[in-house]
This record gives structure tokens, sequence and C-alpha cells, in this order.
């Protein structure tokens, strides 16, 4: 096994790391500046939600690092090594200190539209209007019917990734 071999499968393995533990989805969506859909937290496992993504971004640094500094630059590889090992840990690091889950805090009693319609104790979408734009969130009824898209519901329970509300009482 050659170092260039080493460097691509890291590379490989951290962006197979990234599309499965929904990096790259959360990327592109911050990129497009279009509404965030956050699913529910129990979907995704300790490692993949809080570890993963953080591992992901150290090897694709590191192997993005070995194969240009190997490939482009003439040098031992010794160093090519070190400074992919340094790209990598300077990764995971700036992966722990500057990248958060985007999210979206709603504070109690806060109003939304409904989105997907949401069936008795069931999931659906609701969509909060922020100054920057729209979050779109998962969202369980509480309530024993059916409220439709459209529909505007108050927000039970924010806590968690999937809101809690209730269909909206006219004042």
């Amino acid at each position: 096994m050659t170092w260039a071999f080493a460097y691509l499968a890291a590379l490989i393995v951290g962006l197979v790391l990234a599309s499965v533990t929904g990096l790259l989805r959360d990327v592109r969506s911050l990129s497009r500046h279009r509404h965030l859909v956050v699913p529910h937290a129990d979907q995704y496992p300790a490692f993949l939600n809080v570890l993963g993504r953080r591992l992901a971004i150290g090897l694709v640094f590191f192997g993005v690092v070995g194969l240009v500094v190997g490939a482009r630059w003439v040098s031992d590889r010794p160093s090519t090594a070190l400074a992919a090992l340094v790209a990598g840990v300077a990764g995971l690091v700036l992966g722990f200190l500057f990248y958060r889950r985007p999210s979206a805090r709603t504070d109690r009693h806060e109003h939304a539209t409904v989105v997907r319609e949401i069936p008795p104790g069931g999931y659906g979408q609701v969509r909060f209007e922020r100054a920057g734009g729209s979050v779109v969130l998962a969202a369980q009824n509480i309530d024993q019917i059916v409220i439709p898209a459209g529909s505007e519901v108050e927000v039970v329970d924010a806590t968690r990734s999937v809101v809690t509300v209730r269909r909206q009482i006219p004042a």
C-alpha cells in the first residue's frame, strides 16, 4: 500500500462519512439559503451526530492535503505525512470548534404555519418566519384532529429537533 492510496482512502472514507451523517446536506442547505429541515434527533446515533461529522472533516482535510502535497510538490514521505496529519488534526479541531448542526430555537407559545398536513398524534412539518428567512421543522401533533397544511399552530414544546404543536385556538 502506498501513501497516495492511504490519502485517497482517507478522503473517500471522509466523504462517505460526511454523506452518511448529513454533513454534506447541511452544508449544501446553508449555501443555498433555503428552507432548512432539521430531522428528529433520535434518527441519528450519538456517534454520527457528534463525532462522525467532525471526524469526516478531519479525514477529508487529511486526504486532500496528503494528495495535494504528495503530488504537487516533490517532498519526502515523512514531511508529506506530517503535513497531512497536521491538516487532519486541524480539520478535526476546527470541526469541533466551529461546526454546529443547524437548528432553530423557538420560544414557548410561538406560532408557526403547517407546511405538511399533521395527522392526530403524527408528524408533519411547520414553517417559522424569521427576520433572515424561514425555517422548516419537523413537528408532532398533540391534538386528536388532523391539522391541514396552511393552518396556524401554536408551539407547545421546542426542546427537541421535532417541535410539538397544537392547533391554534382563535382568540
